[in-house]
Formats: C-alpha cells, sequence, structure tokens
C-alpha cells in the first residue's frame, strides 16, 4: 500500500488554480486541454487524457459550458471545466448543469464560486490522508478491504445526498419562477 500512501501524501500538496491565477489571456482549445492536465494530471488517477475536445464540445452542446467566442476560451470557460471535470465523476450532467447554476447564483457570481469550489475539493481530498493515518495501511491485514467498503459506502452517501440537494434547490427556484 505504499503506492496508495505516496498518492496520499501528493494530496496534501495538491492545490488547484484560484480565480486569479487563471490566465487572463483567451485560450485556443489546445491550450485550454494542456491546462486542465497541468492542473489535474498530479492527482488523477484515469488513463488518458483528462479532457478531450469532444468533451468540451458536448459540455458547450449541453449548455454546460459558454460557446467559445471566435474560437477562443477564457478562464471562465476554464474555470467551468474544472469544476465540470470533477463533478461528472460523481453526477449526471443534468445534475452538474443544476449544481453550477446554484452554485454561481448563491456563492456571488463565478468568481466566488469557483475558489469555494477550489477550496472545498483540496479539504475534501486532504481529508482522505487524515482518514488513512487513523487507520494505517499495510499489505498483511484486511483494513484495504475495510478502506474500500468504507470509502465505496460514503461516496454512495454523499452522491445521494448532493442529488437531494438539487432537487430541493431545484424546486425552490421552480417555485419561485411561478
Amino acid at each position: 500500500m505504499d503506492e496508495l500512501q505516496k498518492w496520499l501524501d501528493n494530496l496534501e500538496k495538491f492545490k488547484l488554480p484560484r480565480w486569479a491565477d487563471l490566465p487572463e489571456l483567451d485560450l485556443y482549445r489546445d491550450q485550454l486541454l494542456t491546462l486542465i492536465e497541468k492542473y489535474l494530471s498530479p492527482i488523477w488517477i484515469e488513463d488518458g487524457p483528462i479532457v478531450t475536445s469532444s468533451m468540451v464540445n458536448n459540455y458547450v452542446k449541453n449548455g454546460l459550458l459558454p460557446r467559445p467566442i471566435k474560437k477562443r476560451y477564457t478562464k471562465e470557460h476554464l474555470a467551468y471545466l474544472i469544476a465540470i471535470t470533477f463533478l461528472k465523476q460523481v453526477v449526471s450532467m443534468n445534475e452538474i448543469k443544476s449544481g453550477l447554476e446554484v452554485m454561481t447564483s448563491l456563492n456571488g457570481g463565478i468568481e466566488k464560486a469557483f475558489d469555494f469550489f477550489c477550496e472545498k475539493q483540496e479539504l475534501a481530498l486532504r481529508m482522505l490522508n487524515y482518514r488513512n493515518e487513523k487507520q494505517k495501511i499495510s499489505e498483511d491485514n484486511s483494513t484495504s478491504a475495510y478502506l474500500m467498503v468504507e470509502m465505496v459506502t460514503v461516496s454512495f452517501a454523499t452522491k445521494w445526498m448532493t442529488r437531494k440537494v438539487l432537487m430541493i434547490e431545484n424546486g425552490a427556484s421552480e417555485e419561485k419562477s411561478k
């Protein structure tokens, strides 16, 4: 389990960019994808590219990302794409769309919502290492099996709560618009 501990130790140092750290210059799509790789690859465990051109096209088509202006992407696109990349691991595209709307409206716009999201994501990743230090994992015991069950059940519970919060927020939004 040294590999897992090494990965968890990397989570301690991992830092997402904040709104002020994102480039002010407009980006071409290949530059956008390169920055996503740079920002997320230190912790990413999936094989292959983190985000592809076709993913970006689908996000634009489905209204998750604003349309690029003259094939150029702004820091707003980059912020949304970072959040979407994490969120799609947990919830559906419709839930992401609703969640992004809720996050940006309740947090005072994309800038504050993005910084808040990054702060909370880093905290959640660091909590994994804290949890692991309380229950040391070794090759010769069953704690890795225990950890796997614990993590999947916590994942389910947090996903379920996220979906419930979105349902409540969407219901509240629908009531306000009547």
